[in-house]
């Protein structure tokens, strides 16, 4: 069992360093994964989900005493309808009748879970997702609270949620009141591309719950300790509500525990808005390629980040970069008494010599080889009443070694004298 532990709150300064502010700036408008350092993760690259690290949920929510899962929800969970296959995590809902405990379902699906195997604190959750669109469908991935006390004490953190053929992805959380009710705050942002590949991201320092899609800030919360700010992506707006009195007063608290994920795609629902058709061929497919979580570097390595950085541009400016010579030109090439060719090559600057290759054939099939240090050479001895096919490319020596540029065009001469 894999567990990541909890950031001790005196991380929460050099959390805040890592994204570029400190604790009583705005949340960063991107996430520098340059400053986090990758604690776990889950690649899917295998043939079948990591028992590790998740557990798939089976039922209705009856096995657990909350028919629907507290939603409504109107499918079965089954293991059978999650997958691992070319690099990424598929969950399937289906059209596929399923009886259990006296009640028949119209939908299979899946959910999994991490509880109890990868404990998720403060800094940085991603996931890379694509999210399918269809009539009834509520893909989510999300996070509830490990300490132990039933829902909403233990806290929720809907990092996406997605509805139907809707084209607006929703975070969310959750905590309880002062009367230990539900309060929750929420906020959406529309994606023209939903169902193509988008990463989904959470960020929480101790003072501030933060998400993102691609990257880019969607919205965030905080301080719990005074108020929160709700701002919509949009039309830029704000509205403060205060949370230290009346019904937003709570255990805001909660929403700094350490967290368990969870991925699933219910059917029908609260916020399904109706259920999928029940078609036998129908089914929705949710696909995750990774899910990431980092946590901050320390201010020693963050420092020494900076060192290797000065290093890697001295390195750079000691070091020559050798670039290959130009392409060679041959000039002339011609016949010469007694069964010989002359070869004038154009000069190349900075080369050190010129290699030459000719043949009687023009695939140079058995070629010869002349190395010459000038730009013109007399090869003897050749057939008379042949043709030859020449090529020629010039070359720098490096490090004892011969960096050679591109040949030539071939010409051709034919022996007559």
């Amino acid at each position: 069992m894999r567990k990541i532990v909890l950031l001790a709150a005196s991380m929460v300064a050099t959390l805040a360093m890592c994204v570029g502010v400190s604790a009583a700036d705005s949340v960063p408008s991107d996430v520098n994964l340059n400053n986090f350092k990758l604690s776990w993760s889950d690649e899917f690259d295998g043939t079948s989900l990591n028992d590790a690290y998740w557990t798939p949920q089976i039922g209705n929510g009856i096995e657990y005493g909350n028919r629907g899962w507290g939603n409504n929800e109107k499918e079965y969970y089954k293991a059978e309808n999650v997958s691992v296959s070319n690099g990424t995590m598929k969950i399937k809902a289906q059209t596929e009748k399923t009886t259990a405990n006296g009640t028949t379902y119209n939908w299979t699906s899946a959910r999994i879970t991490g509880t109890g195997k990868v404990n998720i604190g403060l800094g940085y959750v991603e996931a890379k997702i694509k999210i399918p669109s269809s009539k009834g469908i509520w893909p989510a991935f999300w996070m509830l609270g490990t300490n132990g006390k039933t829902w909403p004490a233990c806290g929720e953190i809907d990092i996406m949620e997605a509805f139907n053929t809707r084209s607006d992805i929703q975070s969310t959380i959750h905590y309880p009141k002062w009367n230990g009710a539900d309060q929750y705050v929420y906020t959406n942002r529309n994606i023209s591309n939903k169902t193509e590949w988008h990463t989904y991201g959470c960020y929480r320092d101790g003072s501030i719950c933060a998400f993102y899609i691609d990257g880019k800030l969607l919205t965030s919360y905080g301080t719990w300790t005074n108020k929160f700010v709700r701002i919509t992506d949009f039309a830029e707006t704000y509205s403060t509500a205060d949370l230290t009195t009346g019904n937003y007063a709570g255990q805001r608290s909660v929403l700094n525990d350490d967290y368990y994920l969870l991925f699933n795609v219910a059917c029908g629902g609260n916020l399904a808005q109706g259920n999928p058709p029940t078609n036998s061929d129908w089914s929705a497919t949710m696909e995750v390629d990774y899910v990431r979580y980092y946590v901050p570097k320390t201010a020693e390595e963050l420092e020494q980040d900076k060192k290797n950085e000065v290093n890697k541009k001295d390195d750079a400016k000691n070091t020559t970069i050798v670039t290959a010579p130009a392409r060679a030109k041959i000039k002339t090439l011609k016949n010469v008494k007694k069964r010989k060719m002359q070869i004038k090559l154009a000069k190349i600057s900075g080369a050190k010599g010129y290699q030459i290759r000719y043949c009687d054939n023009k695939k140079f099939q058995g070629y010869s080889v002349k190395n010459i240090k000038k730009t013109t050479v007399t090869i003897k001895k050749l057939d008379k009443k042949e043709t030859y096919w020449v090529k020629a490319r010039a070359y720098k020596v490096v490090n004892g070694s011969k960096k050679y540029g591109a040949w030539s065009k071939v010409k051709k001469v034919k022996i007559k004298k």
